[in-house]
C-alpha cells in the first residue's frame, strides 16, 4: 500500500484514503477531479478530432468525474474497511490516476483506449468493497 499511497498523494493534492467517512468522500471527490481534469484538458486539446463514439464516451466519463456514483459512495459509507480492502481501493485509485496521467498527451486513439479502460476502472472501484451496511449501524 505504501508505494501506491506516495503515487497518489504526489499526484492528488490532499489525498487523505479511506480510513473515516470524511476522508473517503474527499478521497473519491480528489481522484475524479483529478481524472476530470486531465479529461477536460484533452477534450479542448482534441478540438473536434474524435470521432462521435469517443467523444460520447469522453463526455460520459466527465460526468461521472463531476457527480459521485452514488451506489459506490453508499457501498463506501456504510462499510467496515479492513486493511486489506482499503489497499485494495487505494491500488484502485492508482490505477485510474496512472491512466489519467497518460491522457493529456494521447492521439485520438490511445485517448479511446485510455477512455474506455478509466469508465471500467470507476465501474470496478467498488468490487473490494464488502456488500452489506457496517454491523450496528442504524439508518
Amino acid at each position: 500500500m505504501g508505494d501506491d499511497l506516495d503515487y497518489l498523494r504526489a499526484r492528488v493534492t490532499g489525498y487523505r484514503m479511506y480510513g473515516d467517512e470524511d476522508a473517503r468522500h474527499d478521497s473519491d471527490m480528489r481522484v475524479r477531479a483529478y481524472v476530470g481534469e486531465r479529461l477536460a484538458a484533452a477534450r479542448d486539446k482534441a478540438d473536434g478530432a474524435l470521432d462521435e463514439s469517443t467523444t460520447a464516451d469522453l463526455e460520459a466519463l466527465l460526468l461521472r468525474c463531476e457527480f459521485s456514483d452514488q451506489a459506490f459512495v453508499k457501498r463506501l459509507e456504510h462499510a467496515e474497511l479492513s486493511a486489506a480492502v482499503e489497499a485494495a481501493l487505494i491500488k484502485s485509485d492508482r490505477a485510474i490516476v496512472e491512466l489519467a496521467d497518460r491522457v493529456p498527451q494521447s492521439e485520438p486513439a490511445e485517448l479511446e483506449t485510455l477512455i474506455k479502460s478509466i469508465g471500467t476502472l470507476f465501474a470496478d472501484r467498488a468490487d473490494p468493497l464488502p456488500a452489506g451496511p457496517r454491523a450496528g449501524r442504524t439508518r
